[in-house]
């Protein structure tokens, strides 16, 4: 995407990611759901999102446009400090994804931005529950201020999980995917470290037990524990496949594989060199041994101080990447420009 005036100076721009490195994932996958039983009580309601009906969304109260590149963000009046706060971001988190998803995708999205969930729901034609809603194939993205029970949405980890389903739409070239698997990149890439996410697995792994693939599926419709587990599992197991190799290369040759018409299953044999359902199994072998510790949280035998790992990393790996998307998204608008000047110079417009 490229950069617009209402991008900051680069002097202002956050850092995110750089190497990933195998600790840092050990100390989130084993202090996580810690943090998350001892914060819940200040967690953000967390929406889940749904692909919107293939019909034309009608939210004529998000009148006012604001446009970042090829992206427009339709709002209400009111929200024009929201909108000009998530223009400034877009950018980065576009280039974010498809760095993940290895891959240059057209950039072009219409994001509606209300006051109320009950907007999108009534709109989209979706639950009630919904904070947010896709429809990749029109690259057209509804978000809301506050979710359904009135509490202010995390709207930025909101936009960023739509964004995902439109992009991996397009970097598979709208490939037919099960609903495991869009929920669980979305899921992964939105937010790095989810707290309620991994302490609805870990109950899971030492309660009724995390649900098979198959299994997954339908319980994105069941009632809200159900899904809760749904959408953690989906999020951990892409998670998993995405660390699966250092630089992410499996994962993005999966993505590749799927962009050329591979059938899903096959695709995993191909980018991995083996079976779905033995990639499914390796997984669910680790995960006992990551949550080991989640019964002794309910007896205290583990010390607050174990939390300070999760923050301390998760805040650098942020600021890491985000300072080498902006790199990125520089030098793509520099290239861009260059080449401008070569086709005017070359057509004796000078």
């Amino acid at each position: 995407m490229a950069r617009h005036p209402l991008d900051p100076p680069s002097q202002l721009r956050g850092v995110r990611g750089g190497p990933r490195r195998w600790w840092s994932r050990l100390a989130v996958g084993l202090f996580a759901p810690l943090l998350a039983l001892l914060l819940s009580f200040a967690a953000p309601s967390q929406a889940w999102a749904e692909h919107g009906q293939p019909i034309s969304w009608s939210l004529e109260d998000a009148s006012q446009s604001l446009h970042v590149g090829r992206a427009v963000i339709r709002h209400e009046p009111g929200l024009d400090a929201v909108a000009f706060d998530l223009a400034q971001q877009l950018p980065g988190w576009w280039s974010e994804i498809e760095e993940s998803l290895g891959r240059d995708l057209d950039d072009s999205l219409t994001i509606h931005l209300v006051n109320h969930a009950g907007m999108v729901a009534r709109a989209t034609g979706m639950p009630v529950w919904v904070s947010g809603v896709a429809h990749p194939p029109r690259g057209e993205i509804a978000i809301s201020m506050h979710d359904p029970d009135g509490s202010r949405s995390d709207l930025e980890t909101l936009l960023r999980h739509e964004l995902v389903h439109v992009a991996l739409f397009r970097a598979t070239a709208g490939a037919e995917l099960p609903r495991w698997f869009h929920e669980g990149v979305a899921e992964s890439l939105a937010n790095e470290v989810s707290l309620m996410r991994a302490e609805s697995l870990a109950g899971a792994v030492f309660g009724g037990g995390v649900p098979g693939l198959d299994r997954i599926e339908a319980e994105f419709h069941g009632d809200a524990r159900q899904a809760s587990v749904a959408y953690a599992a989906a999020r951990d197991f892409v998670t998993w496949l995405r660390y699966h190799d250092a630089e992410e290369a499996h994962f993005r040759q999966l993505l590749s594989q799927l962009h050329n018409g591979r059938r899903f299953e096959q695709s995993f044999k191909d980018a991995y060199g083996v079976t779905l359902v033995e990639l499914d199994t390796d997984w669910r072998a680790g995960l006992l041994g990551r949550f080991v510790w989640f019964p002794l949280i309910g007896s205290g035998s583990l010390p607050f101080l174990l939390v300070g790992p999760v923050v301390v990393v998760a805040w650098v790996r942020r600021r890491r990447r985000l300072a080498r998307d902006w790199a990125r998204l520089d030098a793509e608008d520099a290239a861009e420009r260059a080449a401008r000047v070569e086709q005017l110079a070359a057509a004796g417009a000078w």
